[in-house]
């Protein structure tokens, strides 16, 4: 069975060859004149719909036939059966259509220059857009002269202008062809073709921006992707996915697969050979007049994690045969995520998200730390990861959220114990937990998050106790020629909450036995007794650069409480212990790899290694040390197209 699980993972790479047009995404001279071209593109839109003159048939409206006549009557064409421009079609594909009744997969492509509003004289343009007009031209130029614009019609194209790159050209010449924008699209089949020899038929349109549609909160001005349930990334982070076409659903797939050997110091470190990592394959397609997303993620680790944990000095969290791990950390579930999530838009600006999960990530916390871009070469946990984003594999998860531009509000319930021991199964249970969270990305290089949220029954240690959590993180993504530069700051807080315990004499015996359900009490008392509640704190800065396409360095500082129970060795009597605030403890990593070369191009291979340096306070140097050390070396397998 376990054979089995571990083939479905890694099997759905080999059906993925298309990986979408490849951006550059390295900051550009023509910012400031793409920043002021849209901003009076805008402008005119809004003149030219206050006329009756700009009707589209996607949200947000095209800009392709404003480029071209000022006007835009597509909306009526589709519903005459006629036909959508290029941007349009691209814009129904990615699921933007917004006229009920029609469907993506059998829209006819008509030309922007034949989308003119009837009444709508050619060459009547007013001085807003020309002087749109003039901007734009500058910065092709720009982009041109940066050597980051190849397009494959006369004139360039608009869309991939505004991204600051156009691949079109490259991707077109491509043997197989890898599909272009839909403004190229158009232009092919108005004529403006600039490639000899190729046929209108070989002109497609790129998967890759329709496939990342269903990853974003949906608004025009949201910069950032959804990365583990709906908390977000910014979209400037290198999002590398497979990516296919198949009966109308767009087909995505990802992983990140680790073999490692650790080895730490103190009488209380160990060293061992483990596996970590995960799969994601997904899956989107346009429902009715939103945008449905399945999305799924799986990890080995059950597999490859031998003995319930893998050495972590000052870890905690979880249990083995009932025991607490200490100095240790759990693997994750082989199901990691297995939910599903709807987009609806209800304006250019504004978008609807829901989403749900059998096992998914609620509205708390930050992005969870194995698919953080400023740590994704890292392959340990955090040891702050139970204050922070261990509810990123919870049960029973339903997240309803709201984002106006760059702001999102969600709201989310949940059921809120942790996974238990047996990791190849799904936990259910009742939503007895909620989070809220507010998300912002003013730019595609920032996200910002702060949550709160009341989980009950948390851990199985204490059944009886519940938790409030709060957390903030902001988030920085730097693209650059040859790489990027990603760093993250982290705050949790967990505040357990005081409990009553009742009288439970019959606790020795059950004390060394497979775990109880949940009305289990953990501390013997003769009478009702009160059990004070403890509050701690986690601090979290990570950084990662990657350059010159290979080179990968990275460290990591943290700061975090921990209890009582690292006093101890891993024993059944520690569950009778009343754990409580103890000490703080402090980590740091610093870590270097290098990306090997591939002969397949969807896996990418790399060498690493890092050291740990842990620095003890005086109420642990008896045991641990004063300084104990670790290190770890490790092959990485990354399954998605080559990162720029």
């Amino acid at each position: 069975m376990k054979s089995k699980c571990l083939s479905l993972i890694l099997l759905p790479c080999l059906l993925f060859a298309h990986e979408g047009g490849r951006r550059n995404a390295k900051p550009t001279a023509a910012s400031k004149d793409l920043a002021l071209a849209k901003k009076q593109f805008a402008t005119a839109k809004k003149q030219a719909t206050a006329k009756g003159r700009y009707a589209c048939c996607v949200k947000p409206a095209c800009d392709l036939c404003l480029r071209k006549h000022g006007s835009c009557a597509c909306a009526a064409n589709v519903k005459a059966g006629k036909g959508a421009c290029g941007e349009c079609m691209a814009g129904w594909q990615a699921g933007r259509g917004a006229l009920p009744g029609v469907k993506a997969a059998t829209l006819q492509l008509m030309p922007a220059e034949k989308q003119r509003f009837p009444g709508v004289a050619p060459g009547e343009l007013s001085p807003e857009l020309r002087a749109a007009m003039d901007s734009l031209l500058r910065a092709k130029k720009t982009l041109v002269k940066e050597k980051r614009f190849l397009c494959c019609i006369g004139g360039g194209c608009g869309q991939c202008a505004f991204e600051g790159d156009c691949p079109c050209g490259s991707d077109l010449a491509t043997k197989g062809g890898k599909g272009v924008c839909g403004d190229c699209v158009d232009g092919w089949h108005a004529g403006q073709g600039s490639f000899a020899g190729i046929s209108l038929a070989e002109v497609t349109l790129s998967r890759m921006d329709e496939s990342m549609a269903a990853m974003s909160p949906g608004t025009s001005e949201s910069g950032s992707y959804f990365a583990s349930g709906t908390a977000q990334l910014p979209a400037a982070q290198p999002f590398g996915m497979l990516t296919k076409r198949w009966h109308g659903w767009n087909l995505m797939f990802a992983g990140n697969l680790f073999g490692v050997y650790t080895n730490q110091s103190s009488p209380r470190g160990r060293d061992k050979i483990f596996g970590a990592g995960w799969v994601m394959p997904m899956a989107s397609r346009r429902l009715g007049r939103g945008l449905l997303s399945v999305r799924t993620m799986f990890s080995p680790e059950p597999l490859l994690v031998t003995n319930g944990r893998y050495p972590l000095l000052w870890q905690e969290g979880e249990t083995w045969k009932n025991v607490p791990i200490l100095n240790g950390q759990h693997p994750h579930d082989f199901v990691k995520e297995l939910a599903v999530g709807y987009q609806y838009k209800l304006g250019e600006r504004t978008a609807l998200n829901f989403y749900y999960g059998l096992r998914g990530d609620p509205a708390i916390g930050p992005v969870a730390y194995v698919h953080r871009t400023s740590q994704s070469e890292n392959p340990l946990a955090v040891l702050s990861h139970h204050y922070q984003d261990s509810t990123h594999i919870s049960g029973n998860v339903a997240t309803v959220g709201a984002t106006h531009r760059w702001v999102t509000l969600e709201a989310s319930t949940f059921h809120g114990r942790e996974p238990d021991e047996k990791r190849w199964g799904i936990e259910m249970g009742k939503m007895d937990s909620f989070a809220s969270r507010v998300t912002v990305t003013p730019s595609a290089r920032w996200a910002g998050q702060f949550s709160l949220a009341r989980i009950n029954n948390r851990e199985s240690t204490h059944p009886d106790r519940d938790t409030w959590r709060q957390s903030a993180s902001l988030t920085y993504v730097r693209p650059m020629a040859n790489g990027h530069w990603a760093w993250s700051g982290v705050w949790g807080r967990n505040h357990d909450l005081a409990f009553t315990q009742q009288p439970n004499l019959n606790l020795f015996s059950a004390a060394a036995q497979p775990a109880k359900p949940s009305s289990q009490k953990q501390h013997i008392v003769l009478v009702p007794t009160r059990i004070n509640g403890h509050i701690y704190n986690s601090y979290t800065l990570e950084s990662t650069l990657f350059f010159k396409r290979r080179h990968w360095v990275w460290g990591r500082a943290e700061l975090t409480d921990k209890t009582s129970l690292l006093l101890f060795e891993e024993a059944p009597f520690v569950r009778l212990i009343e754990e409580q605030r103890y000490t703080r403890v402090k980590a740091y990593t610093m870590g270097y790899s290098y990306d090997l070369k591939s002969p397949v191009r969807f896996l990418q291979p790399a060498l690493g290694g890092q050291f740990m340096l842990f620095q003890s306070p005086e109420n642990l140097r008896a045991i641990y040390g004063s300084y104990p050390k670790g290190m770890q070396v490790w092959l990485r397998v990354r399954i998605a197209p080559r990162l720029n």
